[in-house]
Parts: C-alpha cells; structure tokens; sequence
C-alpha cells in the first residue's frame, strides 16, 4: 500500500508490526490467524477430515496432497474458504 502511495508506512496497518505484504495481510498477521483457525477447525468438524492450515488452502482454495475428499466436500470447502477470503478482503479495504 506504501508502494502505491495509499498510506505511509509500509506497516500491516492491523498489527503494525510486520511490512504489510499481501500475504502477511491475508494470512500471516497476528489478528488474521486466529480467524483461519477456527474455519479450519470448522471444516474439519463439519466434514470429519484433517485438513492442516496453510496460504494455499485459506487464500487459494488448494487442498493440500494426501486428503481425500469427495466433489461434493471440495466444493463446499472452497466455498466456504472463498467466503472467508473475501470477507478477509473487505475487511482489509476498509
């Protein structure tokens, strides 16, 4: 955001601790985490599957090798980790 000249400092404006990449922004920062982990454990519950928490997953949909889940439960899974993303995404414009 520093870069194109939308605030000052180069800081994730949530924590103010880490250079506010994108990553850091969706996924790594302190006040984001906690939010992952509980649709992580959701999904796992809902669904009685092992997925571990990740970039790819949370932001990208990707379910890590080794899982196996049905068109239906992949379907579901993306939505819901989609749902949240874009919710993360709102809540960082704003």
């Amino acid at each position: 955001m520093a870069r194109l000249k939308l605030c000052d400092s180069d800081l994730c404006w949530r924590c103010e601790r880490s250079r506010g990449t994108l990553l850091h922004m969706l996924y790594e920062c302190e006040k984001t985490q906690n939010l992952w982990e509980n649709i992580i454990l959701f999904i796992n519950k809902v669904f009685g599957i092992d997925l571990s928490r990740s970039p790819a997953l949370c932001i990208l949909g990707i379910v890590t090798e080794g899982v196996e889940l049905s068109l239906q439960q992949t379907l579901w899974c993306r939505l819901a980790l989609s749902t949240v993303g874009l919710c993360v995404g709102l809540f960082l414009a704003a």
